[in-house]
């Protein structure tokens, strides 16, 4: 068994970052690009869970309600803390079921839907209109 497997291939490891040089690291430290494509992945998905909300007499796919609930289990697992996690909890698992059940909601339901939509933009720091 070889001590050093690198020195097999005759090659020096060096102690470091995997991104060496302030150089290559350019594209980690630009977070407003990443923060703006991630506004606008955001909305764009929101978007869709909105237009659901508000369409009265279309029985949407299930896989559509698959990859909305797909979408809901991300932002709440991966995008919000723990603390967030546990306060909005029931919040996620009532508009999954949500949107399992629809077309069969009542209008206080879909209120109450896009207030819940409204309260998600708000922890990210973005405003939905007031008159979606």
């Amino acid at each position: 068994m070889l001590k050093n497997p690198v020195g097999a291939d005759r090659q020096v490891q060096k102690k470091g970052t995997a991104i060496p040089g302030p150089q290559e690291r350019s594209f980690v430290m630009d977070e407003h690009k990443i923060s703006q494509l991630f506004v606008s992945y955001f909305n764009n998905k929101m978007t869709l869970l909105l237009f659901l909300v508000q369409a009265t007499n279309i029985k949407p796919n299930p896989l559509l309600v698959e990859r909305v609930n797909s979408f809901l289990d991300d932002i709440a697992r991966h995008m919000f803390e723990g603390s967030l996690q546990k306060r909005y909890r029931l919040l996620f698992k009532w508009l999954k079921r949500f949107f399992k059940k629809l077309p069969d909601v009542s209008v206080y339901q879909r209120d109450k839907a896009r207030d819940f939509i409204r309260a998600i933009y708000d922890v990210f720091g973005l405003h939905l209109k007031s008159d979606v």
